[in-house]
């Protein structure tokens, strides 16, 4: 019967021993953030000791804006079984970065104050010396005669020593109210931390079965949509001689609440999709959402709507970088190329007699860049900031790169009035055009020259003859005219045309063809 307890007992001790669950709570370190244009995919890999049986294992420090049903967990043993993958919110969490950083602080505080004590009593010593110096009967006394060396004496060494004092004090009243300053700098910046320091941390839980003791490697990730990135390029041109200089980086952000502290980064400009729901051939899903202008923190991150090449493309980040988690963009390195290209001068003189630097890129789209705000440097001169749209339908792309005045065109148009009746009654306008281009530089130029003549409906009776635009190819669609030539060093050429206009009487009389002869500028207005 004795017999019998004791095997009972020793069983049902065994089977709570089974029952019991070991717990295990890990601060993961971050090993890789994927960033998207407008969501981020946080990773980790952190090895856990697991004992014989069930485990629970806690990951805590995690993100509280975690995307639902975007959590993936991955142990590298065949032998432990997964059972469970939860997560919650854990409302007393402490960030222990920021519990360190308010120690530091907060041992700062206390060390200004002490210093603040010792001036306080350096103050007093000579407050009081000053105040034994300001009292004459100290000197001999009233009874007691004192001769005229003596009292010269002693009101040098009292304006001496008055000077000295006041001077002390000064100094020792400027450095307290640096330290006054800076205690109060330190106690606004513990302020700020103490709301993050409680601030509310996810956890994730995993419940799982163990053959035997070991140690195992997990691998899991999770997708929030506080993170994303926008591509800034630089666009710097050396010469005609030389290929385009184009550097790519990224302004990255990160608001999930969490600092990514020396992590690997990767860009992509895949859409992700959260959860479980298939996507459809035309990228629809019912989960997918431009998302709106948003405010972390007191900081606004603006979004807005670019159009990128249906080919997915993926950006390795050579070094490692650090992104704190309060919205501000961090400017990141992504790569650096060079790109053969074709240049020339663009010049429209009708609307601007300077000239503008262009250039053509081939085989662009092979770069799978999006578009972006780009900084365009001519000759090591910063131009100014423009948009790039880097998609290009003919796989060539044209970038413009600024104003140049060393390449100018001057253009002059005269125009004759002359009232005459031709048989249907016309009102005839002739106008010359002379047109000055001049290539300043000592090397050689190619030049597209704009210009533009009336447009002429064939459904109305107005008429147009041009004279000498050979070499022109005249768009009569528009009424445009384009030259294509090259211009040697200090070449000046000349390019002279003329046109007339007939036009019906009756309709010039109506102002319906009667042409703008003035534009618009702006000027002071004193």
């Amino acid at each position: 019967m004795k017999k019998f307890i004791l095997l009972t007992l020793a069983a049902f001790f065994g089977l709570i021993a089974n029952a019991q669950v070991n717990e295990t709570e890990i601060t993961p370190r971050i090993k890789e953030v994927t960033v998207y244009t407008s969501s981020a995919e946080i990773a980790y890999e952190q090895e856990v000791n697991l004992k014989a049986g069930k485990n629970m294992v806690v990951f805590t420090g995690l993100s509280t804006f975690i995307e639902y049903n975007t959590i993936n967990v991955s142990v590298d043993k065949q032998d432990i079984n997964i059972i469970t993958v939860t997560d919650r919110i854990n409302f007393l969490k402490e960030n222990s970065i920021d519990s360190k950083n308010i120690t530091n602080l907060e041992d700062s505080i206390e060390r200004l104050k002490k210093e603040k004590l010792l001036i306080g009593c350096r103050t007093d010593a000579l407050a009081s010396e000053k105040n034994v110096l300001s009292k004459n009967e100290f000197i001999g006394g009233k009874d007691n005669e004192v001769n005229t060396t003596e009292i010269e004496k002693a009101s040098q060494f009292f304006g001496r020593r008055y000077y000295e004092i006041n001077k002390e004090l000064f100094v020792l009243n400027e450095k307290e109210n640096d330290i006054a300053y800076r205690i109060k700098k330190f106690e606004s910046q513990i302020s700020q931390l103490s709301v993050r320091k409680t601030s509310n941390v996810s956890e994730i839980i995993i419940v799982l079965n163990s053959k035997t003791a070991q140690k195992a490697k997990f691998n899991f990730k999770y997708l929030t949509s506080k993170g994303g990135w926008a591509p800034v390029y630089d666009l710097k041109y050396y010469g005609p001689d030389r290929p385009l200089e184009f550097v790519f980086r990224a302004n990255v952000f990160n608001a999930c609440g969490i600092p990514w502290d020396e992590v690997s980064i990767k860009l992509s400009t895949a859409d992700p999709i959260s959860g479980f729901n298939a996507p459809t051939l035309n990228g629809n899903n019912e989960q997918t959402k431009i998302p709106e202008n948003v405010t972390y923190e007191g900081k606004q991150v603006t979004f807005r709507q670019i159009e990128v090449p249906d080919v997915i493309a993926e950006y390795k980040i050579e070094h490692q970088y650090s992104v704190p988690s309060d919205a501000k963009p961090y400017l990141v390195d992504v790569s650096s190329f060079e790109v053969q290209s074709s240049f020339k001068y663009l010049l429209i003189p009708k609307v601007d007699p300077f000239g503008f630097l262009m250039a053509d890129i081939p085989d662009w789209n092979r770069h799978n860049l999006i578009p972006g705000t780009t900084n365009v440097y001519n000759m090591g001169t910063y131009m100014g900031k423009t948009f790039l749209n880097t998609y290009a339908p003919n796989d060539t792309l044209s970038v413009y790169l600024g104003k140049d005045s060393k390449v100018q065109a001057m253009r002059k148009e005269t125009i004759d009035n002359k009232n005459r009746n031709i048989i249907g009654n016309f009102e005839i306008e002739e106008s010359a055009i002379n047109i000055v281009v001049k290539n300043a530089y000592s090397g050689a130029l190619q030049v597209e020259l704009l210009d533009q003549v009336p447009y002429v409906d064939e459904e109305d009776k107005i008429k147009l003859q041009l004279f000498n635009i050979e070499g022109a190819e005249y768009v009569k669609a528009d009424g445009e005219l384009r030259w294509n030539f090259k211009l040697e060093s200090k070449e000046t050429k000349e390019i002279s045309f003329k046109y007339t206009l007939k036009t019906p009487k009756d309709l010039w009389e109506s102002n319906r063809y009667a042409k703008k002869r003035f534009r618009t500028i702006s000027c002071p207005a004193f």
